[in-house]
């Protein structure tokens, strides 16, 4: 971001043709920064064993540590996810396509938390309907945060993830439950649920909870719903668990739903949130200013404007700088 130079740092492990994994949405650097933590998983060889003989082309699934130093990312371990046995009553088919109760790890969001001078991973199991809460140095597994809502896994997806500015709470977009839950992390405990424009009947289309963006007094948490072309305003600060009201992502005059907003971002004061519209190939510029009581109570906040992208917008990050900031858009087809 200093030179805008483009460092690669290619990994054979993900190298098409060379493995059964992939690298998945969790991104997280350590609390030094010498380290960066992603997400890696596999349906076909959760465990890397089928094909042994391509050694570290073989991962199955887990959370790739690499080296950081100079703007260089360096391949470093990896931290090797276990088969997991569900919960009695669970059954998954993902394994040969028959009920069967051994879960496939493939994790998702990725969140670090500092506990008793140790570094912990807090890890959002997308096919098991579980959060993980592990050692970073050792891998081991001290808590599974339960997310199930039914005999069958997946059904809730977990997603993503956000810690709160005090990191004794953590948030889970439920993506397939068209809700968000709070994690207790000093008790290690599944709090309260909240519901985002949840459809009455199940099996009506969800709301598909993906992206959060936390303001900088940690009092509102900002919820992309990436099947509903919209934005939820919720209230987490002195220990509220309230939607405040809604943002409409869709473009002007556009009555069908497509936007689907798969990414927010905040600027610095947190009176502009940016929101990717990973459909329309364009970020929904929001004053979250116009979000009151009584427009909340009339319908939802259309935004001030869009900024047109390349190919499906899908990840975003806003860097402050004396000239007002920078919003970094990833493009996954541009």
């Amino acid at each position: 971001t200093q030179t805008q130079k483009v460092t690669d740092f290619p990994d054979d492990r993900t190298y098409s043709g060379r493995g059964n994994q992939t690298l998945y949405s969790g991104l997280a650097f350590s609390g030094d920064g010498t380290h960066l933590y992603a997400s890696i998983g596999s349906e076909s060889d959760p465990e890397g064993k089928i094909q042994p003989e391509r050694g570290p082309h073989d991962t199955g699934s887990g959370i790739l540590v690499y080296r950081f130093a100079d703007g260089r990312i360096e391949p470093d371990r990896m931290i090797k996810l276990p088969i997991e046995t569900l919960q009695p009553g669970h059954k998954t088919k993902l394994i040969g396509e028959v009920d069967g109760d051994k879960g496939i790890p493939f994790p998702a969001a990725i969140e670090v938390v500092q506990s008793g001078g140790a570094e912990k991973l807090l890890v959002a199991e997308n096919l098991t309907d579980d959060v993980l809460l592990l050692d970073a140095a050792t891998g081991k597994i001290e808590h599974r945060f339960d997310l199930t809502e039914s005999n069958a896994v997946p059904s809730t997806y977990p997603v993503a993830l956000q810690l709160s500015k005090d990191r004794h709470r953590a948030y889970v977009a439920l993506w397939n439950a068209s809700e968000i839950v709070e994690l207790d992390l000093v008790k290690n405990a599944v709090g309260r649920k909240l519901a985002l424009l949840k459809p009455s009947d199940p099996v009506r289309p969800g709301t598909h909870p993906c992206a959060f963006a936390l303001t900088a007094d940690g009092r509102t948490l900002y919820v992309a719903l990436a099947n509903r072309d919209a934005v939820a305003a919720v209230n987490v600060g002195a220990g509220q668990f309230a939607v405040k009201g809604y943002f409409d992502t869709r473009l002007p005059g556009q009555s069908y739903f497509g936007a689907e907003p798969v990414a927010v971002a905040l600027n610095a004061n947190g009176s502009r949130l940016y929101v990717a519209n990973m459909a329309s190939d364009a970020v929904a510029v929001i004053d979250t200013k116009k979000l009151t009581a009584s427009v909340s109570r009339k319908g939802m906040v259309e935004p001030e404007g869009f900024v047109p992208t390349e190919w499906m917008p899908l990840s975003m990050a806003f860097l402050p700088a004396a000239s007002g900031g920078r919003l970094f858009v990833a493009t996954d087809k541009g």
